[in-house]
């Protein structure tokens, strides 16, 4: 877009703040991060790795699980089909029956999971006292956590797709796997849905869908007054600009606008009225890793969702929809209309529940994973859920 007029020197403080404000409601829209991604990272070349690394440090300080996060057993590297580096972590032995593939939201990282990697883990580690039924799979999407950054314009839910595919084709080569999107890892699995329509069914066995939508973002009010939506709608390009084409100002203006930030995320990604602060200031430290420009770059994919056709695929195998029934980021009116095209999935509403849901209410969701999970093992043929060979560590 084009570059915006100066602005005269008495408002541009004014409209710094007000470009603080919205770098915070865009971030904390999917924001949240648990767990730092260790080894993973360390393979990184070190100028990619250092955004991560600081994050990962103030990551630590507010871990929810007091330092009790599940460590990996394995951890790789995958290069995308355009040469950036995938970090991966790995939970369970490689030649586990089924893996479980979980990809996380915008502006997140793959320890958003914290929770359901800490008691899936024991749950399958204990299911028949020998060893785990299912191996667990995260990894940073481009751009986030540990992972490498693209292009600006291979910044969309095409190219998340296509790394989706790749990460299943170098560490789940053979299947049978389940995959968990949460917001943006949802749009991602459905535009996998979309690129490999051949894989649902064959490999991809089960699906879940965790607050997210197939289209329809641009409309989205986040549950402002009508006065302020139309202020964001004001401001919102200069923001944009100002994130992609001015991104050391736009970080400077996030860190003096730290408390603004840290009231859009209450405001954004919960609903519990008295959800622990540790979880707020988490949220926090993840969207303080997320480069401005890197959520500058993914919003108009967001913005210009469509992947209502993609569910076609979804609809012969095991699907679930979760959703928080206060969830202002993406309202339960989105996943309803998931339901709608996918009449046979599963369809858990969280009470009292914001966007965070993974997060808020985890017990919850690894309870409706684990009821996915044992449909999967029971309705797959014994011959699909055994000896089936993983990567190699």
């Amino acid at each position: 877009m084009a570059r915006p007029a100066p602005l005269p020197a008495s408002s541009r403080g004014h409209t710094a703040g007000i470009v603080g404000a919205l770098v915070g409601l865009v971030a904390a829209g999917a924001a949240v991060g648990v767990a730092v991604t260790r080894m993973a990272g360390r393979r990184i070349l070190a100028e990619e790795l250092a955004p991560a690394a600081l994050t990962a440090a103030r990551l630590r300080e507010a871990d929810p699980l007091g330092g009790a996060s599940r460590a990996p057993d394995r951890t790789a590297v995958v290069e995308a089909d355009d040469g950036v580096p995938l970090a991966v972590e790995e939970i369970g032995p490689p030649d586990a029956p089924l893996t479980v593939v979980f990809v996380h939201g915008y502006t997140l990282s793959m320890a958003s999971w914290t929770y359901q990697r800490r008691a899936l883990a024991t749950e399958l580690a204990t299911a028949n006292g020998h060893r785990p039924q299912a191996r667990l799979v995260f990894y940073d999407q481009r751009g986030h956590g540990a992972s490498g950054r693209g292009r600006p314009d291979r910044s969309t839910i095409e190219q998340l797709a296509r790394d989706l595919a790749t990460v299943l084709e170098t560490r789940v080569p053979r299947g049978p796997v389940v995959l968990v999107g949460h917001s943006m890892g949802g749009m991602a699995v459905m535009g996998l849905a979309a690129l490999r329509p051949e894989l649902f069914g064959p490999k991809v066995v089960a699906v879940a869908l965790l607050s997210t939508s197939s289209g329809q973002l641009a409309d989205l009010d986040f549950g402002l007054p009508e006065l302020l939506t139309r202020v964001r709608a004001a401001v919102l390009p200069v923001a944009a600009w100002t994130m992609r084409h001015r991104p050391a100002l736009a970080e400077r203006t996030r860190r003096v606008a730290a408390d603004v930030v840290s009231a859009a995320t209450r405001a954004l990604s919960f609903a519990s009225s008295d959800v622990d602060p540790a979880l707020v200031r988490y949220v926090d430290s993840m969207i303080a890793g997320t480069p401005v420009d890197v959520i500058a770059e993914f919003y108009p994919a967001l913005a210009g969702l469509d992947e209502t056709g993609s569910l076609a695929p979804m609809r012969d195998i095991p699907t679930l929809v979760l959703t928080g029934d206060k969830d202002t980021m993406i309202p339960k009116a989105h996943s309803e209309l998931l339901i709608e095209r996918l009449p046979d999935a599963q369809y858990v509403l969280v009470p009292d529940a914001g966007h965070m849901v993974l997060l808020e209410k985890p017990e919850e969701v690894t309870d409706a994973l684990s009821v996915l999970l044992r449909k999967v093992a029971a309705g797959a043929p014994s011959s699909q859920l055994s000896g089936v060979d993983g990567p190699s560590s």
